[in-house]
């Protein structure tokens, strides 16, 4: 098994739901994205786990979503709980779903920067 999923699996009981860390895991982002989150997060010893995992290459594979992913991420923490964009993220939705909610409420950057992965080929 991947290192990095193993250290992510034994942790799970241990991170709460709402953290950004565990939205990035729900969301598949890249493990130092988890990683960054983690410190954020205030789980140093999980955040510590990963790092070293990733360090000796130990990872798994990029995937081309990881990117978006984690920048939905970086945007949920700066919208209000009860926005339907920030829930969706929350939930790891479809990205066609995210982008629709954003547009519906305003959110041009959330959307525009959808559109533009979508334009990229990342579905």
């Amino acid at each position: 098994m991947d290192p990095v999923q193993r250290i992510l699996d034994e942790s799970k009981g241990a991170i709460p739901t709402n953290s950004l860390t565990a939205i990035a895991i729900l969301n598949n982002c890249e493990p130092a994205a988890v990683a960054a989150f983690a410190v954020n997060d205030g789980l140093q010893a999980l955040a510590a786990s990963l790092f070293s995992a990733i360090e000796v290459g130990e990872s798994r594979t990029e995937r081309p979503l990881a990117c978006i992913r984690s920048r939905l991420v970086e945007v949920y923490r700066d919208l209000p709980p009860t926005s339907r964009t920030a829930k969706l993220i929350a939930s790891a939705a479809r990205l066609e779903e995210i982008s629709e909610a954003a547009e519906e409420e305003g959110l041009v950057s959330i959307a525009a920067m959808l559109v533009e992965a979508e334009q990229e080929g990342e579905q």
